[in-house]
């Protein structure tokens, strides 16, 4: 992509090139007001441009069609006297605004530089070069000329002329892309009405609409290019939920081929050039589209300094991708689609961390949360769970989701130090031992996180989950620490059905420890509990009457004795 406007040149080019670097600092120095049509707010912008010579093959021939990579804007140099201008520059200029007229482009602008000191004379002055190109070429556009005195000297009258030259570049290139983008949104709209018709293709209006988003990134302007995908996304997902509605299109048929890569985003590339070539061709998958488009909404807001929106957005976007395969039956092997959000979890996580601004806590703690939960599906389906015996055939799934991760993303901004989100699920994926060591991690992240902004309950869902771990670990103790946390908050909350079965796991844990005043205690809690079915209330009944037979000291003795008036 173009990343600055093109502006050709003409006239003399020895002339030129004397300027082109005064020019080239000067005209992003000052912030220009963009007035724009159709009655938009207008905006201030920052422009540079990128000079090119003048070439009548690089004019554009369809005005409205493009706006990518073609020169909107023409200039014309020169610093003749008046026997050179009526003897060749006159011609030269002529034959220069021919060439625009005959494409249709009226943007541009004659320099002329005056290099003659300020003499003041009581004669009447004579016929000056400016005065004949004005007469010759710009009666009916008078703003299409302008002098500029002496650019080489350090004086207020040359600043004050080098001022005003850059104050009417500036607006005449705003001018001419106002122009051309307004031609150009016309026939973008042309398109999308014919969204319904035989032959409309979703692809090629995606093109079409991401180059004047591509436009409002040129000038700065990330918050309109932003909207021009939000408005993409929008599309795609109504002609998705039609689909569930039995509307058939189709070019929407391409989307729901078999996926056979699930390589998660790259958000250090700026425009993802593989998958967009891929959109372009129509070889683009689901997850491909996706994908794309959510690096480069993802990579506008960066520019915009908008890390707490970018992981707002996060969530819904794996949600919904997800709940857009299901419906579109995109046939997928088990696990991929785990595969693919935990990596793009940690993959935005990462990049939202790069920020000191802490308010995006409240939305990355759902994203720890939901990588956690993949990662503990995934290791449920590999066979990587405590307690479990490792087959053959998940031996194979392993294989299978690794390849399916491919290795393009080789995430090159990550050090030798902090390991990349596909290498971090290679490696969980690799052993029992590695997927306990990043198991721990996560959750760890996510209750900490959850923590962090208060939400104390989600943090203990977590734990009781993690306890469960524990315990197929044969770590009772470490399962009862977190039982009593989540017992605890249900009890706060009033939640007495979750209390009692959480009483039943931290029971056995108390039981494996031997800590036997605890069990007692639980025992008695669960032998009476009116949530629990009477088999259970007298296994813990029984439990209970049996320990309190066995010979102990005189304090357990008493102990009992008080626990046995709750029945």
């Amino acid at each position: 992509m173009e990343d600055k406007p093109i502006v050709t040149f003409h006239g003399d080019k020895a002339l030129f090139d004397k300027l082109r670097t005064l020019l080239w600092r000067g005209l992003p120095r000052e912030p220009v007001e963009w007035r724009r049509s159709y009655g938009r707010a207008p905006k201030k912008v920052t422009l540079e441009a990128h000079f090119v010579p003048f070439s009548v093959e690089a004019l554009p021939r369809n005005i409205g069609k493009a706006l990518i990579g073609i020169p909107f804007f023409h200039t014309y140099w020169t610093d003749c006297d008046i026997d050179n201008y009526k003897s060749f520059v006159k011609d030269d200029i002529n034959h220069w605004l021919s060439s625009l007229k005959t494409q249709g482009l009226h943007d541009w602008l004659i320099i002329w530089i005056n290099n003659e000191p300020l003499i003041k004379s009581k004669l009447l002055p004579r016929t000056s070069v400016i005065d004949k190109i004005k007469n010759d070429f710009c009666g009916k556009v008078p703003d299409r000329y302008i002098v500029l005195v002496e650019p080489f000297k350090n004086d207020s009258r040359s600043s004050e002329s080098w001022s005003h030259m850059l104050v009417r570049i500036r607006q005449l290139i705003l001018q001419a892309y106002n122009r051309n983008m307004s031609k150009y949104e016309e026939t973008m709209r042309g398109q999308r009405e014919r969204r319904n018709q035989q032959g409309w293709n979703f692809c090629h209006y995606f093109m079409l609409q991401e180059e004047l988003a591509f436009v409002h990134e040129m000038l700065g302007l990330y918050d309109e290019a932003l909207v021009q995908y939000d408005e993409l996304d929008a599309l795609f997902t109504q002609f998705i939920l039609n689909h569930s509605l039995g509307e058939t299109t189709p070019w929407l048929s391409n989307f729901c081929d078999a996926g056979s890569r699930w390589e998660g985003l790259d958000l250090s590339k700026h425009i993802d050039q593989n998958l967009r070539t891929k959109i372009e061709e129509g070889q683009a998958s689901l997850i491909d589209f996706r994908s794309y488009l959510f690096t480069r909404q993802s990579s506008l807001l960066v520019l915009l300094k908008r890390p707490c929106e970018l992981a707002q957005r996060s969530i819904p976007f794996l949600h919904n991708c997800v709940q857009e395969l299901n419906i579109m039956e995109v046939p997928m092997p088990p696990g991929s689609i785990n595969c693919w959000v935990f990596v793009n979890c940690l993959e935005i996580l990462n990049t939202c961390e790069k920020y000191s601004d802490s308010s995006h806590s409240l939305f990355t703690a759902s994203l720890w949360e939901y990588a956690w939960n993949k990662l503990h599906s995934l290791g449920e389906l590999c066979g990587l769970m405590p307690g479990i015996e490792t087959t053959s055939e998940q031996l194979h799934t392993v294989v299978n989701l690794i390849s399916g991760m491919g290795d393009s993303h080789l995430h090159v901004q990550y050090s030798n130090i902090k390991m990349s989100p596909m290498a971090k699920l290679r490696e969980a994926l690799s052993s029992a031992v590695a997927f306990k060591k990043h198991y721990f991690e996560m959750s760890e992240l996510a209750m900490g996180t959850f923590k962090h902004i208060g939400r104390i309950r989600s943090a203990r869902l977590i734990g009781k989950t993690l306890a469960t771990f524990y315990m197929k670990m044969g770590e009772f103790q470490k399962a009862e620490s977190y039982l009593s946390d989540a017992l605890k908050t249900y009890k706060q909350e009033g939640w007495e059905e979750l209390a009692d079965r959480t009483r039943i796991d931290l029971a056995e844990c108390q039981k494996q420890n031997k800590h036997t005043h605890k069990y007692l205690k639980s025992c008695v809690h669960l032998a009476i509990s009116s949530n629990l079915p009477l088999d259970f209330k007298v296994q813990y009944f029984e439990d209970f009457i049996r320990m309190s037979k066995e010979p102990r000291g005189d304090n357990f003795i008493h102990y009992s004795t008080f626990c046995l008036t709750f029945f």
